[in-house]
């Protein structure tokens, strides 16, 4: 009896054991997914009667209309497989423990073949050997029933026909050859210092992160030169035709303007590279006068230190000159008109809080609208037309308006490629 009660017992276990092993297997899957496009795409490959090394790695190619191409490759040999897209299709299920999902993937059918190596290089070197034969057979019927013209172009392709094997004994002299023409060939870091040192710009910092620090105050001019800039005169005086009076250059509306509205002590920085402006812009002004007394007359006599770093920055000693005057004898090139030009353009950038009216300096330099641009460019500004709210402020017609640009400069700041060509006469008006 007791037995009967055990073995009833076990059977009864058996049967919950079988039917929880039941639940579970049903409801092993929460989820299946088929992934239509996916980043990583499974692959079927068919090796027929070929062995394929376990740890041969694939690369896998993509082309258009869902084809598909593998290679890989051994010492000894290549495997090369592709799929046809018209084919039944196939898909490989990816079971995730962890969520209990399954995703079904698409995997194309590729259909490899193997290529021995060694057969491969006799296969690529038979076909250079039956180019060779087809073209020495056509050389030798040109040179036969050919033209003057045909034969004479057989020639010359014959005369200079390069033959590699005849190269190698050569090969170490001709790259010793290289080396010694090359060595001599400036950095790539150099030839950007040599592109920086072309430029007629200001010292500036291309990583700069404020505009002020773009081109920085004293790569305009040295402290020295700041300090000598006296302006208290300026800034004391009430008469705008006195202030403008004490100016080195006075024929500016744009700078007597701009001097005239200063009546705040925090703006004597301002009112400094005004002064600086205004000998910039006499400089230009008076650029066929080639000695310094003439030039220290023409701007009012302003510090001698101001002068003489205006010389030394944007003129060329003459050559020929003797006695006391030979120190002070210039000449202004076109290229340091260039220079002039750029720095008095920074200096109005300062002023104007990056962003300068250009009609305003063609006007005052007779220069032409698109030389200034240029130049502006140069610099790393862009060239934009006035907003409408500026327009209003200028008071300036929709026609007007259409043709008067600003140079602004902004961040992040990048100086363009330099062009080299050759600038005419004319172009420089």
């Amino acid at each position: 009896m007791g037995e009967e009660k055990k073995e009833q017992k076990r059977k009864h276990r058996h049967s919950k054991d079988k039917e929880k092993k039941r639940a579970k297997s049903q409801h092993i899957l929460d989820t299946v997914q088929v992934q239509v496009e996916s980043s990583i795409t499974p692959f079927l490959a068919t090796f027929p009667g070929v062995s394929v090394p376990e740890d041969t790695k694939f690369q896998a190619y993509r082309a258009p209309k869902d084809q598909y191409v593998i290679h890989g490759e051994t010492e000894r040999m290549e495997y090369d497989g592709q799929n046809d897209p018209d084919e039944d299709l196939y898909y490989v299920g990816v079971y995730d423990p962890n969520t209990r999902t399954v995703e079904l993937m698409h995997a194309p059918v590729m259909n490899t073949t193997r290529t021995i190596k060694a057969y491969k290089k006799k296969a690529i070197a038979a076909v250079k050997q039956a180019n060779v034969q087809n073209r020495l057979q056509r050389n030798a019927l040109g040179e036969a029933f050919g033209t003057k013209r045909a034969k004479r172009v057989i020639s010359d392709l014959e005369r200079n026909k390069i033959e590699a094997e005849k190269l190698e004994s050569y090969a170490d002299s001709i790259v010793d050859n290289i080396k010694t023409a090359t060595e001599n060939l400036p950095s790539a870091d150099a030839l950007r210092e040599q592109q920086s040192e072309e430029r007629p710009i200001p010292p500036c910092n291309e990583d700069a992160d404020d505009l002020n620090s773009i081109y920085p105050l004293y790569g305009l001019l040295s402290k020295e030169e700041f300090v000598a800039i006296r302006v208290g005169a300026i800034f004391r005086e009430q008469d705008e035709k006195k202030r403008t009076s004490l100016l080195p250059f006075k024929m500016s509306e744009y700078i007597n303007n701009r001097v005239a509205r200063i009546n705040n002590e925090n703006e004597m920085q301002k009112l400094k590279l005004l002064y600086y402006a205004s000998l910039l812009m006499g400089l230009y002004n008076n650029r066929r006068i080639s000695n310094k007394r003439a030039l220290l007359q023409k701007l009012d006599h302003p510090a001698e230190i101001l002068v003489n770093s205006l010389i030394q920055k944007f003129t060329d000693n003459k050559v020929g000159k003797v006695g006391k005057e030979k120190d002070a004898s210039f000449t202004i090139t076109p290229k340091m008109e260039d220079k002039l030009l750029c720095y008095l353009f920074v200096t109005c950038l300062r002023i104007d809080e990056y962003s300068v009216e250009i009609p305003l300096l063609t006007a005052e330099l007779s220069l032409r609208p698109t030389r200034v641009q240029d130049l502006f460019k140069a610099l790393g500004c862009k060239i934009r037309p006035c907003s409408s709210a500026q327009k209003e402020a200028l008071g300036l017609t929709t026609a007007e308006a259409a043709n008067y640009k600003l140079a602004t400069l902004s961040l992040p700041f990048k100086l363009p490629e330099l062009a080299r060509r050759r600038r005419t006469a004319q172009s420089r008006r």
